[in-house]
């Protein structure tokens, strides 16, 4: 869900210029519960798809960023080669890159014919819509999805908040509301964070608000530590900014690669996990079959 133009089309790609390969040690313990986690799902970009033959057979679910102002092709063309490599695609859908219907439709009609039924929805990282659509809420409402045979959402959750929308929780459970009121299936994919605490506490809030919907908590795969500070200023993740800096990391440690295993062993009250592979798809996935091979 990182969805800042200028960033979009250096996403991902760290691993073909990382040589460093210098790791920040995790415990046993964060170790053992990396292990136990296998249920994974992957985020990329439509001209990651070549790279789509690295990511390990045990992740189905592969998710397809929207870049703002990209034709709806791209997104069709990435979903198609990810259905045709046996596992299930699921588009960003983002509601300020849409001029009207008649793109919308154009674009569902593609992704209908692809095989598609979930998508992620999201408001898009753009200030002004391109149309008539300026909030997820306003796609939801066409009616367009079902017409689509698309009755499967997942909605972007903010544990750290979300800098372009304040209001971000309740717009939350309005969607949330919305699906079960119709009875779509409805979950909840986040951004990533590194603030371990903070996103537990926002698990808990939901599950105390009565969201009994399914949470998946996005992490960031292996990356260097300048990759991680630079990303956390482009999503707003204001709170792993913090976190990297109270671990003592100074600018001679930037390029130290950060594996997720801390992050995630301390992680509680999530049903599944989302990697955001900065450091590159190829070392990600390489991370992931490690844990994989010795859980098995």
């Amino acid at each position: 869900m990182i969805s800042k133009v200028e960033d979009m089309k250096g996403l991902f790609g760290e691993s073909n210029t990382l040589k460093n390969k210098t790791f920040v040690k995790s415990t046993g313990d964060s170790q053992n519960s990396v292990r136990q986690m296998t249920t994974w799902s992957m985020e990329i970009l439509p001209h990651n798809i070549s790279d789509v033959s690295l990511i390990p057979e045990f992740v189905n679910e592969v998710y397809i960023t929207m870049i703002p102002g990209a034709d709806c092709r791209e997104i069709i063309e990435a979903a198609n080669g990810i259905q045709a490599a046996g596992k299930q695609a699921i588009p960003h859908i983002a509601a300020r890159s849409f001029s009207g219907p008649e793109v919308l439709n154009k674009c569902l009609f593609g992704l209908q014919d692809a095989g598609i039924k979930r998508v992620l929805l999201i408001g898009g990282g753009v200030p002004e819509p391109a149309g008539e659509y300026a909030s997820v809420m306003d796609l939801l409402k066409t009616g367009l999805f079902a017409e689509y045979g698309i009755n499967s959402f997942d909605f972007a959750g903010h544990p750290e908040g979300n800098p372009d929308d304040p209001k971000s929780e309740y717009h939350l459970l309005e969607k949330l509301q919305w699906t079960k009121e119709r009875e779509f299936s409805a979950r909840i994919v986040t951004q990533w964070s590194l603030d371990a605490k903070k996103t537990n506490n926002w698990i808990s809030d939901l599950r105390e608000k009565g969201v009994s919907n399914p949470i998946h908590i996005g992490v960031p795969g292996p990356s260097t530590v300048k990759t991680l500070i630079r990303f956390a200023k482009v999503c707003g993740v204001k709170a792993s900014t913090q976190v990297l800096r109270k671990q003592g990391l100074n600018i001679s440690k930037l390029m130290f690669v950060n594996n997720p295993d801390k992050i995630i062993s301390e992680l509680s009250g999530y049903d599944q996990l989302h990697l955001y592979p900065f450091g590159g798809i190829a070392k990600s996935s390489a991370w992931l079959i490690e844990c994989q091979n010795i859980n098995n």
